[in-house]
């Protein structure tokens, strides 16, 4: 932890965020998109669907985290605090005694001398929304998994009882 109580995010983390999170939404709408045009929407079966709306849900939670993280990188010394002013309202501005900057959920945290803890910096719908989209992916990709192995032992129980 950085000795200074009012230092935001890691430039290079930030940075290193935003690159990965760039390629790994890239990829999964690639993937999402090619896999389904590779027979057309209608020719796709249930699991190529599932599959692919499952990389299109994890591509929207991976841009929205990295919608957010542009958002924290942009903040200067001034912009901090002038977020973090705003966060708390005008009632606890000389109360603010630290930044905590967090990575999950992805946020600076305004923290005041009562114990309280204010987001800012990251516009309220990011978090929620990636945790949605990301939630939709996992389960998505669960279920195609599932049915994929479902239907691969049905077909070997099916040839070996024709042996």
């Amino acid at each position: 932890m950085p000795s200074d109580p009012y230092s935001g995010h890691s430039v290079l983390a930030l940075g290193l965020v935003i690159l990965i999170g760039v390629l790994v939404a890239g990829v999964l709408g690639v993937y999402a998109c090619v896999s389904v045009a590779r027979n057309g929407v209608r020719r796709s079966g249930s699991l190529v669907l599932f599959r692919s709306v499952a990389a299109l849900a994890a591509a929207g939670a991976a841009a929205l985290y990295v919608w957010g993280a542009l958002h924290l990188a942009l903040l200067d010394e001034t912009r901090r605090d002038l977020a973090c002013k705003e966060a708390v309202g005008p009632a606890h501005v000389m109360e603010i005694d630290s930044y905590r900057p967090a990575y999950i959920p992805l946020g600076l945290g305004c923290h005041v001398a009562t114990g309280t803890t204010y987001p800012a910096g990251v516009p309220g719908y990011v978090n929620p929304a990636a945790a949605a989209l990301a939630l939709t992916a996992v389960v998505l990709g669960g279920f195609s998994a599932l049915e994929s192995e479902r239907r691969v032992t049905k077909e070997f129980k099916r040839e070996t009882r024709h042996q």
